[in-house]
C-alpha cells in the first residue's frame, strides 16, 4: 500500500511541491511514525501519522486562508477610506486615532481599544471591586485573588465566590478570542486558558536553561500544549510527557524565543510586514500549566507581573490587538503600509499633497508602534529598566500634588458636555455624587501623564500609591465616569426620535462617526434601554449590546462603535496622553537608547499639555463660522485661565505661603501656563530659575535630567567653594536633594508642607550654619519675584498664621 510518504516524495520528484517543504514534512512524518510505534503497530502508526500529517496541513491552510481573506478585505475597505476621506492625510492619522474636522467617518484603532477595554471592565466590575488594587498596590483580597487565578485552569478551590468571578473572566476572555477569530485570528477554544504569562526573560537567563526547564517541565500539562507541526497534543494521557528528547527541543524553543525575543527563528529582512497578529497571540498560548497553582509558582519564579496585574493585562491586550485587526486587518503593520500607499498613489501629481503624505507617513508609522507596543522594545534592557524605574520614582516625588492643578478639568469637562449638548451641570453633579459614593475605580489618572514603560513593579507601585493617595486617581476616575453615564443619560433622552430629530450637537457627533439612521433605529429600541432603580433611563452600549435583539454579531459591532463615540468625546472632556502626542514627542526612539531615554525624560509631564492643545486646536476649527470659532475660543480660553489661576493659588498655600497678587502679569502669565498642563514653565516669567531651582535647560530636558542635575550640584556647587577657601554648604546642599526628591513625603500636597517645615527644615538647621540666613534670602525672592510671603514660617514647628488671602487681591510694589 502506498503512504502519504511515498506521495509527498512522488510530488516532489515532480515539482509539484517545493523540495525543502516536502523535507520538512517526511521528517515530520517518520517522527510521527517513531512515536506512534512505541504504543501500536507499525501499519497503525503509519496511518495515524499519515492522518494527524493531513490534519495539520489542512488546518494550516484554512488558518491562513482565514488570516488572507480577512487582509484583503481590510484593504478594500482602507482603499475605500482613503480615496474617499476629504483629506487624505487627516485620514492616515484617523485610522490610528480620531481627530476632529477630518471629515473620516471610519473607526480608529485608539477609540477602539478604549471602547474595548471600558467593556471588558464593565463586565468584570465585582472581580475589579473585589480583587483590584488597595491604595498600597495590593490586592484587596489576595487569598481570593489567588483562588480566581486556580479556578480559571479549572483548579477546584471550593470557593463558589471564585469560581463565579472566574467565570466571568473567562466569558470577557471567550468574548475577545471571538472577536479576534472574526478579524482574522485562528485562536482555539480552550475552557481553561487561565492567566497569560509575562516571562521574565532576565531571571530565566539568570537560573540557566536546565535549571528553568527542570522547574517548569512538570508543572505544565503536555495534554494541553500542542504541536503546531501535528495538531496534536504533545501527549495523550493526563500526567504524561513526552519523550526526553521532544521535551528538550521544545522547551529550548520557548526558551530561546523568550530571551532572544524571538530571533531565534527569525532571519534579518527588509520586509516591511512585521509579524502578523493573528499568529502572535496563537504563541502566546503555547504553554499551559497542569493547575493554578502551578501557574502561581511559575509567575512568582520567572514572572513579570503580579496575577491582577497579568489577568487584567492580557485582556486589555487582546482588546488593543483586536481593535488594530478590526481597522488594519491580521498584520496591522502590513495593512498601515497599504493605507500609506493608497495615500501616496492618490496625491500622486499635487507635489503639496504629496509632501504632506510623505511627513505624515512617518508619524502613523511611529503612532502604530506605541500602540502596539514595538516601540517600547528595549535595546539595552536593563538601561531601559532602570531609567523608567527613575522616571516612576519621580513621579512620586513630583505629582503628588497634581490633584491641585486638576481644576482645569471642570473647564475641560463642562465644554466637553456642551459639545455634545448635555448640560454641564449634570455632569458636574453627578461627579460630586459619585465621589460622595465612590463605588469601583478604574485608576486612569497616571495614563494622563505617563505612557507605557518598561519598569520594575516596586517602582510601578511607588508612583501608584502616590497618585491614589494624592486623589487624582479618584478624581479621574469619577470625572470619566460622570460624563459617561451623563452621555448615556443624554442619548437615552434623545431615544424617542428619529435620528434626524435628535438633537444637533449630538446628532452631529452621531453622523460624523457613521452612524446610520438604520442603526439608530437599533439603538434607540426601547427594550434595550437601561432603566435604573430610580427610574433614570440611559442608553449603555454594554447593556444595549446584552439585550437587544439584533444577532449577536452585529449587537457587538454596533455597541461597539457607539462605545467608542462616548471614548472620543470622553478624551476631549478629561484629556489623557494621545498617541498622537507621545509620536511627534518620542518618534521612533526605543527604550534604553540615548535618544530614546532622553525622549521619554522630556516628554514627562508634557505629552498632556500637548494633547490638551491638538484636541482643544482641532474642536476650536470644527465649530463652524468665524465668530462660533471666536466665541468658543473666548469661553475655553478664560475658562482655562481662570482655573489655572486658581490651582497656581491652591499649590502657593499648599507650599506654605500666601495666595500670590493677581493684579501683575507674570501671575497671569503662570496661570496661562497651569491652564496647559505646563505650569512649571510659568516661573520663568518671574524668576531665572524653576520652583525646584533647575533652570529652564533642565526644565526642557524633563525629570530625568533634573535629577541628574541635583545630584550634579550636590558636589559641584561646593567645588567652587572649595577652591576660594569658602564654607562648604555640602549641609545646605544634601538638605534641598531631601527635600525636593523624597518619594511621597515631599510630594503629597496635603502633608508636604508639613514635611518641608518639620524634617526638612530640622534637618538644614542641624547641618546648615547659615540656614536661617538662607530661608531669609529666599523669602526675599518670593516676595520679590512673586509678592508672596510664608504664613509657616521656615524652620517653626508650627504655622504663625493662616493664610492670608487677602493678599491675592493687593497690587505689588
Amino acid at each position: 500500500m502506498v503512504n502519504i510518504a511515498d506521495c509527498i516524495r512522488t510530488a516532489a520528484d515532480a515539482r509539484e511541491v517545493d523540495r525543502a517543504r516536502a523535507e520538512g514534512a517526511l521528517n515530520l512524518y517518520d517522527d510521527l511514525v517513531a512515536r506512534y510505534e512505541t504504543v501500536m503497530p507499525i501499519h497503525q502508526a503509519q496511518a495515524r501519522a499519515s492522518a494527524d500529517l493531513r490534519e495539520a496541513t489542512k488546518r494550516a491552510a484554512r488558518a491562513r486562508f482565514h488570516a488572507v481573506l480577512n487582509q484583503l478585505q481590510s484593504m478594500r475597505r482602507l482603499k475605500a477610506q482613503i480615496e474617499g476621506a476629504p483629506d487624505p492625510v487627516a485620514a492616515l492619522r484617523n485610522l490610528l486615532e480620531y481627530s476632529e474636522t477630518s471629515g473620516f467617518t471610519g473607526e480608529s484603532v485608539a477609540s477602539l481599544q478604549a471602547a474595548y477595554i471600558r467593556s471588558i471592565n464593565a463586565g468584570l466590575q465585582e472581580t475589579l471591586r473585589k480583587t483590584g488594587r488597595d491604595l498600597l498596590g495590593n490586592s484587596r483580597d489576595r487569598a481570593l485573588l489567588m483562588d480566581v487565578v486556580r479556578e480559571l485552569h479549572l483548579e477546584d478551590t471550593g470557593s463558589a465566590e471564585a469560581r463565579r468571578l472566574a467565570d466571568a473572566i473567562r466569558e470577557q476572555q471567550n468574548r475577545m478570542r471571538r472577536l479576534f477569530n472574526a478579524h482574522g485570528g485562528d485562536v482555539g477554544d480552550l475552557s481553561d486558558y487561565g492567566v497569560p504569562h509575562s516571562h521574565n526573560a532576565i531571571a530565566m537567563e539568570r537560573a540557566g536553561f536546565e535549571a528553568w526547564r527542570d522547574f517548569i517541565a512538570d508543572r505544565i500539562d503536555w495534554t494541553r500544549i500542542e504541536n503546531h507541526d501535528t495538531g496534536q497534543p504533545f501527549a495523550a494521557t493526563a500526567g504524561a510527557r513526552p519523550p526526553d528528547a521532544e521535551t528538550e527541543t521544545f522547551l529550548r524553543e520557548v526558551w530561546e524565543g523568550i530571551t532572544t525575543a524571538g530571533w531565534n527563528s527569525r532571519e534579518p529582512a527588509m520586509a516591511m510586514g512585521g509579524k502578523a497578529l493573528y499568529n502572535r497571540r496563537a504563541d502566546h498560548r503555547v504553554l499551559h500549566f497542569r493547575s493554578g497553582s502551578d501557574w502561581i509558582d511559575y509567575n512568582a519564579r520567572f514572572g513579570m507581573s503580579d496575577p491582577f496585574s497579568a489577568m487584567m493585562g492580557g485582556l486589555h491586550g487582546m482588546a488593543r490587538d483586536v481593535a488594530m485587526m478590526r481597522v488594519l486587518g491580521p498584520n496591522p503593520k502590513m495593512g498601515l503600509e497599504y493605507a500609506i500607499q493608497v495615500a501616496q498613489k492618490r496625491a500622486a501629481g499635487d507635489a503639496r499633497l504629496t509632501r504632506r503624505v510623505n511627513r505624515r507617513a512617518g508619524l502613523v508609522r511611529s503612532m502604530l508602534g506605541i500602540l502596539s507596543g514595538s516601540n517600547n522594545v528595549p535595546q539595552n534592557e536593563i538601561a531601559a529598566t532602570f531609567l523608567g524605574g527613575t522616571r516612576q520614582v519621580l513621579t512620586s516625588i513630583q505629582l503628588g500634588s497634581a490633584l491641585l492643578s486638576s481644576t482645569t478639568d471642570v473647564w475641560t469637562v463642562r465644554m466637553g458636555a456642551e459639545v455634545v449638548g448635555m448640560n454641564p451641570n449634570n455632569v458636574l453633579s453627578r461627579a460630586t455624587a459619585l465621589m460622595a459614593s465612590p463605588g469601583a475605580r478604574e485608576a486612569a489618572a497616571a495614563s494622563r501623564y505617563l505612557g507605557e514603560t518598561l519598569t520594575p513593579e516596586l517602582t510601578e507601585r511607588l508612583s501608584s500609591f502616590t497618585l491614589r493617595a494624592s486623589g487624582l486617581s479618584f478624581w479621574t476616575d469619577q470625572l470619566r465616569n460622570a460624563f459617561r453615564m451623563e452621555m448615556a443619560a443624554f442619548m437615552a433622552q434623545n431615544a424617542d426620535r428619529a435620528l434626524d430629530q435628535v438633537d444637533a450637537p449630538l446628532r452631529k457627533i452621531l453622523t460624523e462617526r457613521g452612524i446610520t439612521p438604520a442603526d439608530w433605529e437599533a439603538l434607540r429600541d426601547p427594550q434595550a434601554l437601561f432603566r435604573a432603580d430610580n427610574g433614570g433611563t440611559f442608553l449603555n452600549p454594554d447593556h444595549w449590546r446584552a439585550t437587544t435583539a439584533l444577532p449577536p454579531d452585529q449587537a457587538e459591532q454596533l455597541a461597539t462603535r457607539l462605545q467608542m463615540i462616548v471614548e472620543e468625546q470622553l478624551e476631549r472632556a478629561v484629556p489623557s496622553v494621545s498617541i498622537e502626542g507621545r509620536a511627534y514627542t518620542l518618534g521612533d526612539t526605543a527604550p534604553g537608547t540615548f535618544m530614546g531615554e532622553l525622549a521619554r525624560s522630556t516628554a514627562m509631564y508634557k505629552s498632556f499639555a500637548l494633547s490638551l492643545t491638538l484636541n482643544q486646536y482641532r474642536r476650536f476649527l470644527d465649530q463652524g463660522g468665524p465668530w462660533t470659532r471666536a466665541a468658543y475660543f473666548v469661553k475655553m480660553a478664560t475658562g482655562l485661565v481662570l482655573m489655572g489661576a486658581l490651582a497656581v493659588q491652591l499649590k502657593e498655600i499648599a507650599k506654605g505661603r500666601d495666595p500670590r497678587p493677581m493684579t501683575d502679569g507674570t501671575f497671569w502669565m503662570a496661570a496661562l501656563f497651569q491652564s496647559g498642563g505646563l505650569g512649571i514653565f510659568g516661573d520663568f516669567f518671574a524668576a531665572e530659575t524653576s520652583r525646584a531651582g533647575g533652570g529652564l535647560a533642565e526644565t526642557i530636558g524633563g525629570p530625568v535630567v533634573g535629577l541628574a542635575g541635583d545630584v550634579t550640584r550636590l558636589a559641584a556647587s561646593n567645588v567652587p567653594r572649595a577652591i576660594e577657601g569658602d564654607p562648604l554648604l555640602i549641609g545646605r546642599d544634601l538638605t534641598n536633594f531631601l527635600r525636593y526628591n523624597t518619594p511621597v513625603l515631599s510630594s503629597l500636597w496635603y502633608e508636604r508642607l508639613a514635611f518641608d517645615r518639620l524634617v526638612a527644615d530640622q534637618v538644614q538647621q542641624f547641618l546648615d550654619p547659615q540656614a536661617h540666613a538662607a530661608w531669609r534670602r529666599a523669602e526675599q525672592r518670593a516676595l520679590r519675584d512673586y509678592g508672596t510671603q510664608d504664613y509657616w514660617a521656615r524652620g517653626a514647628l508650627r504655622p504663625d498664621r493662616a493664610p492670608d488671602l487677602s493678599n491675592a487681591l493687593r497690587t505689588r510694589q
